[in-house]
């Protein structure tokens, strides 16, 4: 059995006992395998007992059992079989054997990380804002081409309504003419109204979707992750 199966399975047996206790208890006893260190998860396994063990000893603990090694005060939960080694608040000086246990590699992990980012900090960020920079001219190139298809739609339009008051004006010397001008700028007035409405229509339903999804997409990354 490892920590997480530990901690699992300690979570299950606690199902019964209030939110606030529980998650005091399982705040307790991550944070003694934090400060133990991964190399001496099993020594903590065996020291703490079974799940179950555990499990009984905070439920009594919670009614008051006068025999109950585990116990909630006013500063949270405490199990009173460390408090008899002398073990400070946060557990740094507890002892396996005599032995002073290698300290939490966090700070490790931490410098680990730090040097990952300085050296692939001149990789990184060019690249970054060169995807950057292309989602951004393919947004604004696609804005233009919709901006473009709207004015090509008022301009049809225009030319429709233009081409109606020509035929107007021709239709008493030349009707035949005339009647064709109108004719050609009624149908272009129609389709340019449609093409216009049918192009802002398109830009209110695609740009807030395109927004959304930039907007989904550099939140991805620092989304956290819920933690059971």
């Amino acid at each position: 059995m490892n920590r997480i199966e530990y901690m699992t399975e300690l979570a299950a047996l606690l199902q019964d006992v209030p939110v606030e206790e529980r998650r005091e208890a399982m705040k307790y006893y991550n944070d003694y395998f934090d400060d133990a260190g991964e190399e001496n998860e099993q020594r903590v396994i065996e020291e703490l007992g079974s799940p179950e063990k555990v499990a009984a000893t905070i439920k009594a603990g919670l009614s008051g059992g006068g025999d109950a090694e585990g116990e909630f005060s006013e500063n949270g939960y405490s199990d009173t079989r460390f408090e008899q080694k002398d073990v400070p608040a946060g557990r740094e000086g507890y002892t396996y054997g005599g032995q002073e246990p290698p300290r939490t590699n966090r700070t490790l992990k931490i410098i680990l990380i730090i040097a990952i980012i300085i050296v692939g900090a001149p990789v990184v960020i060019p690249v970054a804002i060169g995807i950057t920079l292309a989602v951004v001219s393919c947004v604004f190139a696609l804005f233009l081409i919709f901006i473009a298809l709207v004015i090509a739609s008022i301009a049809v339009v225009i030319a429709g309504i233009s081409l109606f008051c020509i035929g107007l004006g021709n239709l008493v010397p030349a009707l035949a003419v005339g009647l064709a001008l109108v004719g050609t700028g009624l149908l272009l007035a129609v389709i340019g109204t449609i093409a216009t409405v049918g192009a802002i229509r398109l830009c209110i339903i695609v740009f807030p979707g395109i927004i959304r999804g930039i907007v989904w997409i550099f939140r991805r990354p620092f989304q956290g992750k819920a933690v059971a």
